[in-house]
């Protein structure tokens, strides 16, 4: 995922959206990426791919400055238009394509864009639900293997999959993400920590900081609030929906349990009184430009939970 700048824009109209697909369909044939779905959206946009080569941030450069150079230009900017490095996920291959690929379709329905998810022409599912539609640079075919063999049923299948998610919103596959990367079995999740084990201090990807094998030890989410809560003299039965937090308390539980801990934002929220996921999201940047001061306090109560954990 990609997303503008301070939240901001990154089309503004047709002729933006046309050209950030030109730009993907680049992207896709120069990389040679199998793109299996995409949604480009106002100001972020969803990508779900397979890179046969080691080349997704490389390719995802291409692609984000390549876009940023003509867009600048056309409005008379400069600066960046993208906020940071993208954000990835490890998807496992067997059982979770149709889950990501619905997820991913169903964002223009999600955002209030559009009633049906066929009526939005900046995402790949047109295509899926109309071969006529088809874009010879996306790789239909591996989610369609999931609904048969048939490629006219398949699409059918796959669509009427899709709809009954606009009736009943799925919860998102990536919110179950293990450390906020890795969404699989727990045999994959296995094998993707032993395979990223050696590179948990690599500075290009700061997910896998979350990948940490102290995660292995993860404390559960109550006691991650009853432990913030008694180191600030607090009742944690006070936290609750519109009710003010003076102090640093309720943040940084969120800070701990979100970022520390990966659990998902919206389990953090009910379990720490925020009305949505956003509370929890804007408690744990707080945290994060806290001073010193707040930051080992945190370390301390992150030690004291894992070595409580541990025991």
């Amino acid at each position: 995922m990609s997303r503008g700048n301070e939240k901001g824009p990154i089309v503004l109209d047709d002729i933006d959206h046309a050209k950030r697909v030109d730009w993907l369909r680049r992207t896709v044939e120069m990389y040679d990426w199998r793109l299996h779905a995409f949604a480009i959206m106002s100001n972020h946009e969803h990508l779900f791919v397979e890179t046969p080569d080691p080349n997704l941030s490389a390719g995802m450069q291409y692609l984000n400055g390549s876009y940023t150079s003509y867009f600048n230009w056309r409005y008379k900017r400069s600066g960046h238009l993208f906020q940071g490095r993208f954000k990835g996920h490890l998807v496992q291959t067997e059982g979770y394509f149709r889950q990501v690929s619905r997820y991913i379709h169903l964002n223009p329905v999600r955002a209030g864009l559009v009633d049906r998810p066929q009526d939005y022409q900046w995402s790949s599912y047109p295509g899926y639900a109309q071969v006529r539609r088809a874009m010879a640079w996306v790789c239909y075919d591996r989610v369609l293997a999931e609904f048969g063999r048939d490629h006219v049923e398949s699409r059918r299948a796959y669509s009427r999959f899709v709809m009954k998610g606009v009736d009943t919103p799925p919860a998102s596959p990536l919110e179950r993400a293990v450390g906020g990367m890795i969404v699989g079995s727990a045999t994959f999740v296995t094998k993707m920590l032993r395979m990223l084990e050696n590179r948990q201090d690599d500075a290009g990807v700061p997910q896998l900081r979350n990948l940490h094998p102290s995660r292995q030890y993860r404390p559960k989410l109550q006691l991650i609030v009853e432990k913030v809560a008694a180191y600030f003299g607090h009742d944690p039965s006070e936290w609750r929906a519109g009710k003010r937090v003076d102090d640093a308390s309720r943040a940084l539980a969120a800070y701990l349990a979100r970022r520390r801990f990966g659990y998902p934002a919206s389990q953090v929220a009910k379990a720490l009184g925020y009305r949505s996921h956003g509370g929890v999201l804007s408690a744990v940047k707080r945290i994060e430009c806290a001073g010193a001061s707040v930051r080992q306090i945190a370390e301390e109560i992150e030690s004291e939970l894992m070595g409580s954990e541990r025991r």
